[in-house]
């Protein structure tokens, strides 16, 4: 008969218990790249400490009390007068100038059948049109236009976007922030993208079924060519045609507008002098939002793009408004110091007016992210001092900046949306599903509009 070998297993247990509660009292250490946090087994019991940022900026040495309380007395009177219930747009240009161009030309649209281009340069946060597909169609709702814009060769969300459907084989992507490969030339275009076509090569796209969204007025392709690339395209898989691209080493548009279309579908032969930076879809009139999401991406890397590449890009474009929107990627849970984001963004941010001279620029400050502290999920307290960075960075440059963070509610709103009823986050507390999208973007446009309302007051006066 065997033995009872029972107390081996409460043993075991035993054991596991006492090495977790023994690990309890090890601090946060890193082993090279990797970041071991402690493990607190009575974190659910255990009266709360929580670090917060004065303890945080105290032990790191940030900004003094009274730089910070000079950056927060400037932002109270670009806030001054704000209607109730808007995220005003805080102006620190000096001259109140700040969205000059775009509002002019958002009035003159209601006088013409122009066009207005949006760029929107962003992370994670706004890939798959979360964000911008709500911002775009209510625009366009009140202004005309036709067109989800801008879209990539390739993308990481093609099956999660829902304002185009998006399908393509046998493609070499290259990034601002992929590996570099220095067998290859792949100049990085304007969108922070550049893709090679392989042998094989095809991209299709498709209309989705929301209003205006629902076919391809006009359909434009952005390339440079060094060598004796052919385009062959089918338009509502029908119509085929090929025609030969322009050698140029200049950024170029190949556009199509003979027919409303609802499919198109791209191939390229000949093509090893070919770089590709993306198609768009639009029509003659009306505004457009582009869409120029980087998952990973810091904004610090948009200062690579040559000059050259956003110059010849906005000669086609002619973008209006620039929006920036970044930071989640940066932020660390054991840091309140962006004196050095600060710093690399604002180069950034003088290049973009440099390369965008006729264009708006709108800095959107981080939004809000939780996370676990001791059982509960809260605002990280790096949240609140990336986003004073972010007013810092608006006030260094003379650009518009808007609250994000305050819009959804400022601390812990990211609980209420990932939590609440309908969920509006996703359950990393930190991206907005497309309902939170929706509901954050409506405000947005709301700021914007409130200060076409005050600009239009003013012609009228």
């Amino acid at each position: 008969m065997r033995d009872n070998r029972l107390h081996y297993s409460f043993a075991l247990c035993l054991l596991v218990l006492v090495s977790l509660l023994l690990l309890s009292y090890l601090p946060d250490f890193s082993i090279g790249a990797w970041k071991l946090k402690r493990v607190d087994l009575l974190a659910d019991i255990r009266p709360e400490k929580p670090e917060t940022i004065d303890t945080l900026q105290a032990k790191e040495g940030v900004e003094s009390d009274s730089v910070r309380a000079q950056v927060d007395s400037v932002a109270r009177v670009a806030r001054s007068g704000c209607k109730p219930g808007i995220t005003c747009i805080e102006d620190y240009s000096g001259d109140s100038t700040a969205l000059l161009y775009f509002l002019k030309a958002l009035h003159a649209l209601k006088e013409n059948k122009k066009s207005v281009r949006v760029a929107m340069y962003g992370d994670s946060f706004i890939e798959g049109d979360v964000f911008c597909g709500s911002f775009r169609d209510t625009l366009q709702t009140l202004l005309g236009g036709r067109g989800v814009g801008y879209v990539p060769i390739t993308s990481e969300v093609a099956g999660f976007r829902n304002t185009i459907k998006h399908q393509f084989g046998h493609w070499r992507t290259f990034s601002l922030i992929s590996k570099k490969d220095s067998t290859v030339h792949a100049e990085i275009g304007p969108a922070g993208f550049c893709f090679l076509p392989k042998d094989g090569n095809w991209v299709e796209y498709r209309p989705s079924k929301q209003r205006y969204l629902r076919d391809f007025p006009i359909i434009k392709l952005y390339y440079k060519n060094l060598g004796k690339a052919m385009l062959h395209y089918a338009i509502n898989d029908s119509i085929q045609d090929s025609v030969a691209l322009r050698t140029s080493d200049r950024l170029r548009e190949w556009k199509y507008y003979k027919a409303k279309a609802n499919a198109v579908k791209f191939q390229f032969t000949n093509a090893d002098s070919l770089q590709l930076y993306g198609a768009s879809f639009e029509d003659a009139e009306g505004i457009y939002v582009d869409n120029f999401s980087l998952r990973g991406n810091s904004g610090i890397v948009l200062h690579n793009v040559p000059d050259a590449m956003y110059e010849e890009f906005n000669q086609y474009r002619d973008y209006k408004l620039i929006v920036l929107q970044y930071g989640l990627n940066v932020v660390r849970e054991d840091s309140v110091n962006y004196t050095w984001y600060a710093e690399r963004m604002i180069r950034v941010v003088n290049k973009i007016k440099r390369v965008f001279p006729k264009a708006s620029i709108v800095l959107l400050s981080v939004s809000d992210r939780s996370t676990n502290t001791s059982g509960t999920f809260k605002t990280m307290p790096a949240i609140p001092a990336m986003r004073n960075a972010q007013r810092y960075i608006a006030q260094q440059t003379g650009i518009a900046f808007w609250d994000l963070y305050e819009a959804m509610g400022g601390e812990n709103s990211m609980v209420t949306f990932a939590e609440g009823k309908p969920v509006m986050a996703a359950k990393d507390y930190t991206h907005l599903n497309f309902k939170g999208g929706r509901k954050i973007s409506q405000r947005f446009v709301n700021s914007l509009l409130y200060e076409l309302e005050k600009y239009e007051n003013t012609l009228a006066h």
